[in-house]
């Protein structure tokens, strides 16, 4: 049974009730106009808010014929029916979900977000690490080195003149070199977003550090460039490679040269990753692989006592074999890492704008250049 069908009951049971009289007829009149008027809210209401499917009229009859109240109202033509509908029959006209809504609208869906912010894949950096390193109040590093050394002492024949040796010595200097970047930021966005102002510092801070480990390798000694370990490094002998060879005998001859050299003994090689993977990989004429069981631990092999220094601030093909000794090389910090936040640059004030800057100020002092030995995989002579 429909609204209208039900409609019609209730003007055919109104028709009957004025024909009759008295008190009874008065109450049920007035029960029938309570019941007119619940009906004509739920027919406003649906007309304006419920589809018009053919579904939902054959769920709303069905709801109406199994309700005892509609039925007992029909029978008894007197009475009152209470209609309790499902939600499922009242739809909205627009359909709502997470695309009309956006989860990104306040207020209507929550999100569920990780703190802070994923950095870019950031290369590991070890060169600094692998060199003493100390404080300076000054500006300029001066250090003393021999520039003519003394000749050995010989056997001599008594009561006869003895051998007379000599030296001359030189002076060097390293200056202190600044390294430092900066980026601007609207004073309201570090306001806003807490993890920003920390993401920036650190972010700042770490290509100030790569910079410095490119310079503390290769820099040129130009302008305000290090003069780096591979510039100052002597030039690996290929003359002492024979017959058939491979990366790891590389390695071996530039150890035996500062061995030669008398110089002192190196503790690391820095290499391109590509390179030292290739040194992992490599086999004996069995197919095993020469340093070691592949299922052990990256990275703890050594190569003839050298701890393998992977970086990517070297290029490709090239190596640095060195030591950490005091007596060969230092770093002298002039002032550590600093990040400051400031208004003062240009009309970043008036603008509400804040400049951030990372820097640090440092030298490289390489007192032994020829503890350092520096050559190419790639064009020893096979």
């Amino acid at each position: 049974m429909d609204i209208e069908m039900l409609q019609n009951e209730i003007k055919s049971l109104g028709e009957e009730l004025k024909k009759a009289t008295g008190e009874k007829a008065q109450e049920l009149t007035g029960r029938i106009d309570t019941l007119q008027r619940q009906v004509d809210a739920i027919d406003s209401k649906m007309a304006d808010r419920v589809h018009g499917s053919s579904g939902n009229k054959n769920e709303l009859k069905t709801e109406l014929e199994k309700n005892d109240d509609v039925a007992r109202l029909i029978r008894d033509r007197k009475g009152t029916a209470i209609l309790t509908l499902p939600t499922r029959l009242i739809d909205r006209k627009t359909l709502i979900d997470s695309t009309a809504v956006g989860a990104a609208t306040s207020g209507v869906l929550q999100i569920d977000r990780t703190p802070g912010i994923v950095a870019e894949a950031r290369q590991a950096l070890r060169v600094r690490n692998l060199l003493p390193a100390r404080p300076t109040t000054l500006q300029l590093i001066d250090f003393l080195k021999v520039n003519t050394p003394m000749i050995k002492a010989s056997p001599q024949t008594e009561a006869q003149a003895k051998l007379e040796n000599a030296v001359t010595f030189t002076t060097a200097s390293e200056r202190v070199k600044t390294i430092a970047t900066w980026i601007p930021a609207s004073k309201q966005v570090i306001d806003d977003l807490a993890e920003l102002q920390a993401f920036l510092e650190s972010s700042l801070a770490y290509y100030v550090d790569v910079e410095e480990e490119l310079q503390m390798l290769s820099g040129d000694a130009l302008g305000e460039n290090l003069n780096g370990l591979i510039t100052q490094a002597q030039a690996f002998d290929t003359t002492l490679l024979s017959g058939g060879w491979n990366y790891i005998d590389v390695v071996g001859w530039a150890a035996a040269q500062i061995a030669a050299d008398k110089e002192i003994a190196p503790s690391f090689i820095a290499l391109n990753p590509t390179d030292w993977w290739k040194i992992r990989l490599t086999k004996d004429t069995y197919g095993r692989y020469v340093l070691g069981d592949p299922m052990g631990p990256v990275g703890g092999q050594t190569l003839f006592g050298l701890v393998p220094v992977p970086t990517t601030s070297i290029l490709s093909g090239t190596f640095l074999v060195g030591n950490g000794d005091p007596a060969a090389v230092e770093i002298r910090d002039r002032q550590e890492m600093t990040v400051e936040i400031s208004t003062q640059h240009d009309d970043y004030f008036i603008k509400n704008k804040v400049a951030i800057r990372a820097e640090k100020r440092v030298a490289l002092v390489v007192k032994r250049p020829d503890s350092f030995v520096t050559g190419s995989f790639s064009t020893s002579p096979a």
